[in-house]
C-alpha cells in the first residue's frame, strides 16, 4: 500500500463531521421530494426516517468536531479527508433505471459487528480493514442493493485507512495521536449499521423496479484509496 497524500483541497477546514451531516440533510430533503415523484410516496417514509437520523447524529458530529479542534489548531486537518464532502454525490437523474440482475439476498452484519469491536479493543487496525474489505466484496455482488449499509461499511473503511497516515502526520508534528479518537468514531459507526439495514430491507421493493433508491445518493467512499 503506498503513501497516500491529504494535500488535495478541502471543501471544508473546521466542524467537518457537521458539514458532513449538514450537507446530507440538505441532499436528502432534495431527493426525498424528487422520489417522490417517481414513487408516488413510496419512497417517503425512507428518506423521513434517514433524515431523522441524520439530525440525531448532529449533537453527536458536534463532540467529534470539538475534540477534533484542539488537533486543527496544531496543524492536522483531522476529520477533514476522513468525512468526504457530498459534492461527490452523482447528479439525479429521475429518468435512470437500473433493474437488479439479483435476487436481494438476506444479510446480517452481527458477526461483522462483533468482529470489529474485538479488532478495535486489540488494536489490530490491519485486520479491521480486511474484515471491512471483505464484507464489501460481498456487498459487491448486489450493487443495486444494500447501499446504505455498503456506505456505512465503506466510511468504517475509510477512517481505519487513514488512522496510519494521522499518526505519521501527528508524530510529525510532534503532537498526541489521534488514534484513540477516530477508533471512537469507528464504534460510533457501528451504531448505524442496523438502522442502515433497516434503511435497505425498506428500499428493496422500490429498488427491484429499477429505481436506485439512495444508490446514487451516497459517494463512493472508496474512490480515492484504490491502489493505495
Amino acid at each position: 500500500m503506498g503513501v497516500y497524500s491529504t494535500s488535495f483541497a478541502k471543501s471544508y477546514t473546521t466542524n467537518c463531521f457537521q458539514e458532513h451531516i449538514q450537507e446530507s440533510i440538505a441532499i436528502n430533503k432534495e431527493r426525498k421530494r424528487e422520489y417522490s415523484l417517481i414513487t408516488d410516496g413510496a419512497s417517503d417514509k425512507i428518506f423521513t426516517h434517514l433524515i431523522a437520523m441524520e439530525h440525531l447524529t448532529i449533537p453527536v458530529a458536534f463532540y467529534y468536531d470539538q475534540k477534533a479542534k484542539p488537533f486543527q489548531k496544531k496543524g492536522l486537518d483531522l476529520f477533514c479527508h476522513e468525512f468526504m464532502s457530498m459534492n461527490k454525490v452523482s447528479t439525479f437523474n429521475p429518468d435512470k433505471r437500473v433493474i437488479p440482475t439479483h435476487d436481494f439476498p438476506e444479510l446480517s452484519l452481527s458477526q461483522y459487528k462483533k468482529d470489529i469491536k474485538k479488532t478495535l479493543e486489540e488494536d489490530d487496525i490491519e485486520r479491521l480493514k480486511a474484515l471491512s474489505l471483505s464484507e464489501l466484496d460481498k456487498l459487491s455482488k448486489y450493487p443495486q442493493y444494500y447501499c446504505m449499509t455498503r456506505h456505512i461499511i465503506e466510511s468504517i473503511y475509510r477512517f481505519a485507512f487513514f488512522i496510519d497516515i494521522r499518526e505519521r502526520e501527528a508524530s510529525a508534528l510532534k503532537i498526541e495521536s489521534p488514534k484513540d479518537l477516530m477508533k471512537k468514531v469507528i464504534k460510533t459507526h457501528l451504531l448505524g449499521v442496523d438502522d442502515s439495514l433497516k434503511i435497505d430491507r425498506w428500499s428493496q421493493p422500490i429498488q427491484e423496479k429499477g429505481v436506485s433508491l439512495l444508490c446514487s445518493e451516497l459517494p463512493d467512499l472508496m474512490f480515492d484509496l484504490k491502489d493505495k
